[in-house]
């Protein structure tokens, strides 16, 4: 990858590489801190800063992507308000690893990270903003509420950054499959339990071709639905996979890949690039749970079947649950030498204005109260006629704690369940055997 990219871009136009992304209701995960602002403020950006003035303000990027795609979805809509805000761009590679950036003491300002804050804690880089939002007054509970808390916890209380975006998963599936087998289309109060009974009239051979009538990323499963417990426990870093919670998660979605009494090789079914592909290319599998991430995935993939999409569904018993939000933060780098500018650059971003029009782009907003998200995916060809609503979860659950250790854990509990679906071991043995393996990962992470 490369290090720094200094080519300057203007007004670039909004580029194809959306990401759909879901938004939650008020409620979901528990409160926000952050004070209330007067009416008619929310969301205002830090006016201390001259929308005239002139800095070069460092993005170090720790999911990829490049100069241009940052300024087509992003730089170029903090320019609307700074326009002479310029943007220096970073990414993690050869001696631009975090760790290099501490030890050459290379200056940044913006990081943009997935949910595993860790990283960034770890080797020092991380800084509450909390005096920026008192001073400026800036509102938090604009925002989900699992996505601020999250961050808290796992940063002891502080406020790293704001969210950017979520992305979360949903429904999709081959009208054509179920026009040819003669089931009923999926609808949004379909139940798991009712996703079940129609995956088993799709799972069947017909002309020398094998079809599935389920297929899916499992950690929309095993991760991001319901109220998932942490997969390491804080206190005694010991793994708690092997649990009442997981025997009955396992209980309740191994029956989702089992359909056919042999599954040789269950990531076709389980994992996040086979299934897809076995919807998408093959199209031998009737519903995918997949990325909501429709707009960008159809545009640049051009999907050649007869798709549609339906809302994440819940299980009967826990009918306002829903998956975890999948979170981008814009974290203020400690040591900024432009930090008021650049909580000023982030709060522009966030600000409703751009957000409203990002949303019809395809991007959805970690906002509670957004009232523009009947736009959703308005401007996106690929999504006209489409039930696009449904790329929005109507509830979300709480978001696990992402660091190396619950990574490591995470690993064994999906190798876990993949040993069920392809029946070479009972969810008791191999729920306690993941365990073991996660607990000796955990002890060897410590030792690093």
């Amino acid at each position: 990858m490369r290090g720094t990219n200094k080519r300057w871009l203007g007004a670039a136009a909004m580029s194809a590489m959306l990401l759909l992304a879901a938004c939650g209701k008020e409620g979901g995960g528990g409160g926000a801190a952050g004070e209330p602002v007067p009416p008619g403020e929310t969301g205002k950006t830090a006016e201390a800063v001259d929308p005239n003035k002139e800095v070069e303000l460092t993005v170090y990027s720790l999911l990829g992507g490049n100069y241009e795609g940052f300024m087509s979805s992003e730089g170029q809509y903090i320019q609307k308000k700074y326009p002479n805000f310029k943007f220096n761009y970073m990414l993690p590679g050869t001696g631009t690893t975090l760790r290099d950036i501490v030890a050459a003491k290379t200056p940044i300002d913006i990081i943009i990270s997935s949910p595993d804050l860790q990283q960034v804690i770890d080797v020092g880089l991380d800084s509450d903003i909390s005096d920026l939002i008192k001073k400026h007054n800036y509102d938090l509970s604009r925002f989900i509420p699992v996505t601020i808390d999250m961050m808290k916890q796992l940063a002891g209380g502080k406020v790293l950054g704001l969210p950017g975006r979520v992305s979360s998963y949903t429904l999709y599936y081959n009208k054509d499959l179920f026009d040819k087998f003669g089931v009923p289309y999926l609808n949004d109060k379909m139940t798991w339990e009712d996703i079940l009974e129609t995956s088993k009239k799709l799972t069947r051979s017909d002309g020398g071709m094998q079809y599935y009538g389920f297929a899916a990323d499992i950690i929309a499963l095993l991760d991001m639905n319901e109220r998932a417990p942490q997969y390491v426990d804080a206190k005694t870093l010991k793994a708690t996979l092997n649990s009442e919670y997981w025997k009955q998660k396992f209980d309740r979605t191994v029956p989702l890949f089992t359909m056919l009494p042999d599954i040789p090789d269950p990531a076709l079914l389980t994992s996040l690039s086979k299934s897809r592909d076995l919807f998408l290319k093959e199209k031998r599998a009737a519903i995918l749970l997949g990325i909501n991430d429709a707009g960008v995935r159809a545009a640049s993939e051009k999907w050649d079947l007869n798709w549609e999409i339906s809302l994440f569904p819940a299980f009967k018993n826990a009918p306002k649950e829903g998956p975890q939000p999948s979170t981008r933060y814009y974290l203020i780098a400690n040591g900024s030498k432009h930090r008021e500018e650049a909580f000023a650059a982030v709060t522009q971003l966030l600000s409703d204005d751009i957000q409203r029009d990002q949303v019809k782009n395809g991007f959805t907003p970690p906002l509670q109260k957004a009232d523009y998200m009947d736009l959703l995916g308005s401007g996106i060809p690929e999504l006209k006629g489409k039930h696009a609503k449904a790329l929005v979860p109507p509830n979300y659950g709480e978001m696990n704690v992402k660091d190396k250790y619950y990574i490591a854990a995470r690993a064994e509990l999906i190798q876990a369940f993949n040993e069920v679906v392809g029946g070479r071991k009972d969810t008791n043995t191999a729920l306690r055997e993941a365990e073991e393996r996660a607990d000796k990962k955990i002890a060897e992470l410590k030792n690093q």
